[in-house]
Protein backbone atom coordinates (compact mmCIF):
# COMPACT_ATOMS: atom_id res chain seq x y z
CA UNK A 1 0.00 0.00 0.00
CA UNK A 2 1.18 3.50 -0.80
CA UNK A 3 2.19 5.64 2.16
CA UNK A 4 0.85 9.15 2.61
CA UNK A 5 2.34 12.32 4.04
CA UNK A 6 0.58 15.39 5.30
CA UNK A 7 1.23 18.50 3.21
CA UNK A 8 0.27 22.07 4.01
CA UNK A 9 -0.69 24.40 1.15
CA UNK A 10 -0.99 28.16 1.08
CA UNK A 11 -3.58 29.08 -1.54
CA UNK A 12 -5.50 32.24 -2.39
CA UNK A 13 -9.06 32.35 -1.06
CA UNK A 14 -10.42 32.17 -4.62
CA UNK A 15 -8.68 28.83 -5.23
CA UNK A 16 -9.81 27.45 -1.88
CA UNK A 17 -13.40 28.42 -2.66
CA UNK A 18 -13.13 26.69 -6.03
CA UNK A 19 -11.76 23.50 -4.44
CA UNK A 20 -14.48 23.49 -1.81
CA UNK A 21 -17.26 24.10 -4.33
CA UNK A 22 -15.98 21.35 -6.62
CA UNK A 23 -15.64 18.94 -3.70
CA UNK A 24 -19.19 19.64 -2.62
CA UNK A 25 -20.53 19.28 -6.17
CA UNK A 26 -18.71 15.95 -6.65
CA UNK A 27 -19.46 14.74 -3.09
CA UNK A 28 -15.77 14.16 -2.41
CA UNK A 29 -13.19 15.71 -0.11
CA UNK A 30 -11.02 18.70 -0.99
CA UNK A 31 -8.07 16.32 -0.64
CA UNK A 32 -9.56 14.12 -3.37
CA UNK A 33 -10.05 17.16 -5.63
CA UNK A 34 -6.37 18.04 -5.16
CA UNK A 35 -5.34 14.43 -5.86
CA UNK A 36 -7.34 14.50 -9.10
CA UNK A 37 -5.66 17.76 -10.11
CA UNK A 38 -2.21 16.31 -9.46
CA UNK A 39 -3.04 13.17 -11.43
CA UNK A 40 -4.36 15.27 -14.32
CA UNK A 41 -1.18 17.34 -14.35
CA UNK A 42 0.91 14.18 -14.28
CA UNK A 43 -1.05 12.85 -17.27
CA UNK A 44 -0.46 16.05 -19.26
CA UNK A 45 3.24 16.18 -18.39
CA UNK A 46 3.71 12.51 -19.32
CA UNK A 47 1.92 13.00 -22.66
CA UNK A 48 3.94 16.12 -23.50
CA UNK A 49 7.19 14.37 -22.54
CA UNK A 50 6.28 11.59 -24.97
CA UNK A 51 5.80 14.09 -27.80
CA UNK A 52 2.00 14.12 -27.76
CA UNK A 53 -0.05 17.25 -28.38
CA UNK A 54 -2.91 18.22 -26.11
CA UNK A 55 -5.88 19.47 -28.08
CA UNK A 56 -9.17 21.06 -27.09
CA UNK A 57 -12.25 21.16 -29.25
CA UNK A 58 -14.38 24.29 -29.03
CA UNK A 59 -17.33 24.16 -31.36
CA UNK A 60 -15.89 23.64 -34.85
CA UNK A 61 -12.34 24.54 -33.86
CA UNK A 62 -9.58 22.31 -32.54
CA UNK A 63 -6.78 24.16 -30.79
CA UNK A 64 -3.54 23.00 -29.24
CA UNK A 65 -3.10 23.66 -25.55
CA UNK A 66 0.28 25.24 -24.85
CA UNK A 67 1.31 24.84 -21.21
CA UNK A 68 4.31 26.70 -19.85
Amino acid sequence: METSRKVTLNLPNEQIAFLQALAQKESISVTDVIRRAINSERFFVDKENNGSKILIEEGNQIREVIRR
